[in-house]
């Protein structure tokens, strides 16, 4: 959840007006900043390599001109309440200017991509060793930074182990090479809300702690709740093994199921037997390819049970995080993981997309 203070949060329920501004960047200069903003939008999404998307579009009359363009710009973005003589914002992320466009009355569009996606354009010139003994977190550190040198990475992971494998990385950065390796600790790398590189532990769905509630009626900013229930993208089993180079480490495998006869995703059951695979070249024990299939499971059966909410624009609220829900159609209560949110830079509804573990399952 992106920093703010409870002023700011107590805001969500009450009267107020919503800005959008915008802040030009390069080589590490700010050259405009508080740029306000007629429109646009600003989405996360835990499934997509660039965690922070975003459009925006700028009024200006013909003669007025802004230093931007694709080749090196980058922007900040901030969402701001003003209430009862109040004005505090947030910044809700920083980007790569993907695409630029003005068109003859002045008005500019843009589209903006997170700071991943320099990683994801910078694919490897040749095919690399992956650096064999060297911690992960260090590794991707390195990786990261060859690309932008003056990125900030906070590890907040965990976990920590060193590079064993030694198959070649062939072209991808971001994919074959820092995702990979991030999940052989059981960890998530992505750019977040302030322009840093954050790799954090893979969220557990069995142990959500609401960091923020959200409910509708009086007080409350829900105004919409949809429950769905789908078999797309829901496994119900999951094998993982690990694909080393390395001849001192043997074939390794693990695997788990919904191994509980009550859940209607049981493996053995009138659901069916979806199995998901996962390999890995940088899983050098069971117990990591087991502990990855456990939680993998956990999330393989959460699009089964998806909670999608619109509200009254929440600009603090990000993918990742878990937020407590109190129903307003009888369903129960719950904690959920905010897989996906939309935000508005304007007075538009906020959307999101939420997972929820549901039913326990059991690893085999």
């Amino acid at each position: 959840m992106i920093p703010h203070s409870q002023l700011f949060g107590s805001a969500m329920s009450y009267s107020r007006t919503v800005f959008a501004e915008m802040d030009i960047l390069k080589g590490g200069v700010v050259l405009e900043n508080n740029v306000p903003l007629t429109g646009g939008s600003v989405s996360t999404d835990r499934t997509r390599n660039t965690r922070y998307e975003a459009s925006v579009e700028i009024g200006m009359y013909d003669w007025d001109s802004l230093p931007i363009s694709s080749k090196g710009h980058r922007i900040r973005l901030w969402h701001g309440v003003e209430s009862i003589g109040v004005r505090e914002r947030v910044q809700v992320g920083e980007y790569q200017v993907f695409s630029y466009r003005r068109n003859g009355r002045g008005s500019v569009s843009t589209t903006l991509k997170g700071l991943e996606n320099f990683l994801i354009e910078s694919g490897f010139i040749r095919p690399r060793t992956p650096p064999y003994g060297q911690p992960i977190i260090t590794a991707i550190s390195d990786l990261i930074h060859e690309v932008l040198p003056d990125a900030e990475v906070v590890n907040l992971a965990s976990q920590n182990a060193l590079v064993r494998s030694t198959g070649a990385w062939e072209k991808e950065r971001w994919d074959e090479a820092i995702t990979a390796m991030a999940k052989g600790i059981d960890a998530e790398v992505f750019c977040g809300h302030d322009g840093r590189f954050y790799i954090v532990d893979a969220p557990n769905l069995e142990n959500l702690v609401g960091q923020y509630q959200i409910a509708g009626g009086q007080g409350g900013v829900m105004v919409t709740e949809d429950r769905s229930d789908t078999r797309d993208q829901v496994y119900n089993a999951v094998s993982v093994s690990a694909n080393s180079s390395d001849q001192t480490v043997p074939p390794l495998w693990a695997w788990a199921r919904d191994n509980d006869p009550t859940s209607p995703t049981y493996f053995y059951g009138d659901y069916g037997q979806r199995v998901r695979y996962y390999s890995s070249q940088f899983f050098t024990t069971t117990s990591q390819c087991q502990a990855y299939a456990d939680r993998l499971l956990i999330e393989s059966l959460a699009p089964n049970q998806t909670l999608s909410i619109g509200s009254a624009p929440i600009p603090f609220l990000e993918a990742g995080d878990p937020i407590r829900v109190i129903s307003q159609q009888g369903a129960p209560d719950g904690t959920f993981l905010i897989n996906k949110t939309a935000l508005p830079l304007g007075n538009a509804e906020w959307s999101a997309e939420m997972l929820t573990a549901g039913e326990t399952v059991e690893a085999a």
